[in-house]
């Protein structure tokens, strides 16, 4: 019985971890993650929602969108599920902001994932601005 258990058990936890590299689609707009270039000032949300609609999947039914927002309450599908979490984002502090931390490798999880596409440091620098520059909704 206890083997029959244990099987169900790997069964069940193998099955999640398939349904998760299934469900995580980075990238789902079919846009381009190298074609983003943010300025070196002034910048404005619809670029760093870009990013992560392209980046992260700032969507439905994707690593970071709005169903990971009703699990964890956090998500990057909208300004108000990024700024709903405190600490994720510490308005013109990037060195105590989680998502500036992640998206440069200072702090863990590393973001992305390594067998994802990864940003590049004009975009890295592009969000630590926008989070230096008050990150605001505008």
């Amino acid at each position: 019985m206890k083997h029959l258990i244990r099987i169900i058990f790997l069964s069940i936890i193998f099955f999640l971890c398939t349904l998760s590299f299934i469900v995580c689609k980075d990238e789902i707009s079919g846009g381009n993650l190298s074609s983003i270039v943010f300025p070196a000032s002034n910048v404005h949300y619809n670029q760093v929602q870009n990013l992560f609609n392209v980046g992260c999947g700032g969507q439905s039914g994707s690593c970071h969108g709005y169903d990971t927002f009703q699990q964890m309450g956090f998500s990057l599908d909208s300004y108000e599920h990024v700024m709903n979490k405190a600490g994720i984002v510490v308005r013109t502090d990037p060195s105590h902001s989680l998502l500036i931390n992640v998206v440069e490798g200072t702090s863990p999880p590393k973001m992305p994932p390594t067998n994802q596409p990864q940003l590049n440091d004009n975009q890295k620098k592009g969000l630590r601005v926008w989070v230096t520059e008050g990150a605001r909704a505008d």
